[in-house]
């Protein structure tokens, strides 16, 4: 989907009505996490929409950066991290394209 289509559906949609728009994180990566598999570090969410899994991942210690296509996404989910209290940090960016904003390495994605 074109940036332009991402960017409308979230400026359009309520977020409860787009169907990849969950607040709760998956079983799996909650699974990883609380059992310590994975252990905060330095963590990216490609493709964050509005940050939800992100915010959670930080909200247990991970260093988070969200990479979405939609400017309008990335608004979403600063305003969710700063209603939670968290730091991630957002950036507008194709993750099927170039990712040329992206300038560091990551333990965990």
């Amino acid at each position: 989907m074109m940036q332009a289509d991402m960017d409308r559906i979230y400026k359009n949609m309520p977020l409860e009505k787009i169907p990849w728009n969950s607040e709760t994180p998956p079983e799996a990566l909650v699974e990883l996490v609380e059992s310590g598999k994975v252990k905060p570090c330095k963590t990216i969410d490609l493709g964050c929409g509005a940050g939800n899994y992100a915010i959670y991942l930080a909200g247990r210690g991970f260093e988070v950066t969200g990479i979405d296509n939609s400017p309008t996404a990335i608004t979403i989910a600063q305003e969710n991290a700063n209603k939670k209290g968290v730091t991630v940090t957002f950036i507008v960016a194709d993750v099927l394209g170039d990712l040329d904003e992206v300038k560091e390495t990551f333990d965990f994605a």
